[in-house]
């Protein structure tokens, strides 16, 4: 197993256990994760873990990198000063400041070099002085007028003993709003979906229904979790689970050509009805997640079970049984079982392979 590179003992735990309070956050992070998915990137999202909301580039841990956000929900914009305001704690020392708690984050910890933004997100936007009398949904360091800029580098640097502000530090004003954020993320789902498989028909309050309450779940868990596998599994939300709810909520014309020819194939493998039926249904969902998105490991299975299928000549067998039989076998020699979870997971992907036409 490896080793999860965010094993380090969090700031604090407070917010997963008062995560009711912090519902604009996440719906904030469904609005980023809906981007990325209909880029098609993989992700992992992962709430109240070191930050509000940290998003891994990749499942894998030696290749993810993270982004960090806050994410405030406020009346009053952030000022140059309130940013880096330190009220006084119940002892003699200071509390941190917003800037630095956000900051303290990311520096000086065996993450740093693999964090590629950190951004602080406010519903109530910023008053910075930006260079050119710029207005800004997204300020980067270089937009900052140089006043501002000195003022806060000034003061993080008494805080935290950081002399140069972090290039990638970004403050961002989202475009959900806190009246409107339920309806918003909603939209979101159904234009998503759209994208994803033109002409479908989708349930989008099913689907944030079920990732609204996922995003509740892992963000309540205050755990951490030395191994990045049990990390991913039980505090993140990652785009093959939003996939598959999306999938289980959604239907489109382009499963039909290969359900029927499943049909026709059952018939002919003399398969009863019970089993087909259930065949056919988990079928329909591979076919419908892979038409719309296709993971690394999508690829990698699916690249493998066409390698393995060539290797065989349907000439050479008299019926349909002998055929599929001869293409299961060929794909446990392939050693093709260890990349499914069982034999009738092998099985589903010698038979899609075989219906799907390329």
């Amino acid at each position: 197993m490896l080793d999860n590179p965010l094993a380090v003992a969090q700031r604090e735990s407070a917010g997963a256990s008062t995560f009711g309070k912090y519902n604009f956050q996440f719906h904030w992070a469904l609005c980023e994760i809906i981007k990325k998915h209909e880029q098609q990137k993989e992700y992992a999202i992962l709430i109240e873990h070191h930050e509000n909301v940290v998003i891994a580039d990749a499942l894998e841990a030696d290749k993810a990198k993270f982004e960090f956000y806050q994410v405030k929900n406020q009346a009053a914009k952030f000022t140059a000063d309130s940013l880096i305001k330190r009220k006084k704690g119940t002892v003699k020392a200071l509390k941190s400041s917003v800037l630095g708690k956000l900051l303290s984050s990311c520096i000086h910890n065996q993450y740093e070099e693999r964090i590629t933004t950190i951004g602080l997100v406010s519903s109530s936007g910023f008053s910075l002085a930006l260079d050119k009398g710029l207005k800004l949904d997204v300020i980067k360091m270089g937009d900052i007028a140089e006043e501002d800029l000195a003022t806060m580098t000034q003061s993080i640097h008494k805080e935290l003993g950081i002399d140069i502000l972090p290039g990638h530090l970004q403050f961002i004003v989202p475009e959900i709003q806190l009246r409107n954020q339920e309806d918003y993320v909603l939209s979101n789902f159904a234009r998503l979906v759209d994208k994803l498989f033109p002409g479908a028909l989708c349930n989008a309050v099913a689907i944030y229904r079920a990732v609204i309450d996922e995003m509740g779940r892992i963000g309540r868990l205050e755990y951490d979790y030395k191994d990045w596998a049990r990390l991913i599994e039980k505090k993140s939300l990652t785009s093959t689970s939003l996939h598959q709810v999306i999938t289980q909520h959604s239907r489109h014309p382009c499963v039909d050509d290969i359900k029927n020819d499943f049909d026709d194939l059952a018939n002919d493998l003399c398969w009863k009805s019970k089993r087909k039926r259930s065949f056919k249904r988990e079928l329909s969902l591979l076919a419908l997640r892979r038409a719309g998105f296709m993971s690394a490991l999508d690829i990698d299975i699916t690249n493998s079970f066409r390698a393995s299928h060539d290797k065989i000549n349907e000439d050479d067998f008299s019926n349909d049984n002998a055929y599929v039989d001869a293409l299961e076998q060929q794909a446990i020699r392939e050693g093709l079982l260890r990349k499914v979870k069982d034999q009738n997971a092998l099985l589903m992907e010698v038979i899609y392979c075989l219906l799907k036409v390329e």
